[in-house]
């Protein structure tokens, strides 16, 4: 991370693949690679202890450590000679058996799957949190009027629970979703040379089993070295939930506008060296910035998939290179909504403003079923038409003219029944009540949902205990 990147983030925000992770990771893989083997009798029980004791003490050297991985192009090969030297001076009877039956893309495949469960588990943080705030915003404003847009413009009557619940269920999904490809994913890689696990010969999947419960992760039975599509799947289903959080940061910093004003982040002090008096949307700015880098990051790596024969020849490296930054901007996205959500402060006062602005427009549609049975369904849309841009133009409520331009065509004893259809039709309270039940029904659904995970958490873990 550097100054121009921290701003945009959560602090400390994207540390799981620092140089130390980096690192731990795989120092991670050649103990408990050892550990898997000793324990299906396959190599000595002193040789895997000490290749344990060489991982927890011997001296490593950042730099040293990219420089040799510069000049062999092998990262994990890099970290393998500081640990031959360890060995070789303090424990020799581990030399033989460190980093046996693999090779180095399975040190940093594993490794990487280490350090993207612990991204994970952060993103998921994020995101439970934000839909948790953005269920409590929708409860609480299920039936707040406010304009709808279609195209930039006024269109109809929502609510603004029924925008937050939309989001809530969209982010719920990828949450899902990730929980599914999760498992399959995030598995430990042991394919050996050429991904057939030639050197351990029959005990393959044994020991891939015994150093996948080592290291908490899954074990697929097969080599994934350059068949990437599972890896993929889990980072693409990251990029469509940026694209649910890019979404809602665009929605919300558009309603943040001075002039539009229907919703506002909480005050955090100065956010203009020349202006005073502005009140920057920051979360929802981080959250933008942050999400903007997505799309190509996901382009690249699926671009990455196309690797040559048993191993890849550049392909590989630059995903494993590009791959941090995928999940570094989706927390640091996430975070930055979770923020603004958990303070957001709303305006429902300002959201009537707007629609009584536009003197009845947003109901010309209600207004010409209001119409029709009094004047037939035809001449009343004419009449709506027509005098819709009156209303604006003059100032006045489309109601009213609409009321004059009945008068010599229905009854008079029938005016007081049209005056309040079309006071009905105009109702902000009224119109809002769709959106009101489809954000009910939304939140019923996450309700349903999250009471059945936490069912199935509670049996899951009095299962293990």
């Amino acid at each position: 991370m550097t100054l121009v990147n921290d701003y945009l983030g959560p602090a400390g925000g994207g540390a799981w693949f620092s140089d130390a992770q980096w690192l731990q990771a795989l120092l991670r893989f050649e103990s408990g690679l050892a550990r898997a083997q000793a324990d299906c009798g396959l190599i000595p029980e002193p040789a895997a202890l000490a290749i344990a004791s060489a991982c927890a003490q011997a001296p490593l050297d950042r730099d040293s450590i990219a420089e040799q991985a510069r000049a062999s192009g092998a990262l994990g090969l890099a970290l393998v000679t500081p640990l031959q030297q360890w060995l070789q001076a303090h424990a020799p009877q581990g030399l033989p058996w460190l980093h046996w039956g693999a090779t180095t893309q399975d040190a940093v495949d594993t490794a990487s799957a280490l350090l993207t469960q612990q991204a994970l588990q952060a993103l998921l943080a994020e995101l439970h949190a934000l839909v948790a705030a953005l269920v409590e915003l929708a409860t609480r404003h299920a039936a707040t009027p406010m304009l709808a847009r279609s195209l930039l413009q006024p269109a109809q009557i929502t609510s603004f629970g029924f925008k937050c619940a939309q989001s809530a269920a969209a982010l719920q999904r990828s949450i899902d979703q990730l929980a599914q490809l999760a498992p399959q994913a995030l598995c430990v890689q042991l394919g050996g040379a050429v991904g057939n696990g030639a050197t351990l010969g029959t005990h393959r999947l044994a020991v891939e089993q015994a150093l996948a419960r080592n290291l908490g992760l899954g074990a697929s039975g097969r080599s994934w070295h350059t068949q990437r599509d599972t890896w993929m799947r889990l980072a693409m289903e990251v990029a469509v939930c940026c694209g649910s959080l890019a979404k809602l940061a665009r929605d919300w910093s558009l309603m943040s506008q001075y002039e539009v004003g229907e919703i506002s982040e909480a005050a955090r002090g100065s956010t203009s060296s020349a202006m005073p008096h502005k009140r920057n949307p920051v979360h929802c700015m981080q959250a933008v910035a942050q999400a903007q880098a997505v799309p190509p990051l996901a382009a690249l790596l699926l671009g990455c998939m196309a690797q040559a024969h048993e191993r890849a020849l550049g392909e590989w490296q630059a995903e494993v290179a590009q791959w941090p930054d995928l999940w570094r901007h989706a927390h640091g996205a996430a975070a930055a909504l979770r923020h603004a959500a958990q303070t957001l402060q709303v305006h429902p006062r300002r959201m009537l403003d707007h629609v009584a602005s536009l003197r009845g427009l947003v109901f010309s549609e209600a207004c010409v079923h209001a119409l029709a049975p009094f004047t037939g369904k035809h001449e009343a849309l004419a009449a709506v038409e027509q005098l819709a841009p009156l209303a604006l133009e003059q100032q006045c409520e489309l109601q009213e003219l609409l009321l004059q331009w009945a008068a010599d065509r229905t009854a008079p004893e029938r005016l007081p029944l049209l005056r309040c259809a079309l006071a009905l039709a105009c109702d902000p309270q009224q119109a809002v009540q769709a959106s009101q039940r489809e954000c009910l029904a939304l939140l019923a659904t996450h309700s349903a949902a999250a009471f059945e995970e936490s069912t199935v958490n509670a049996e899951h873990t009095n299962t293990c205990s």
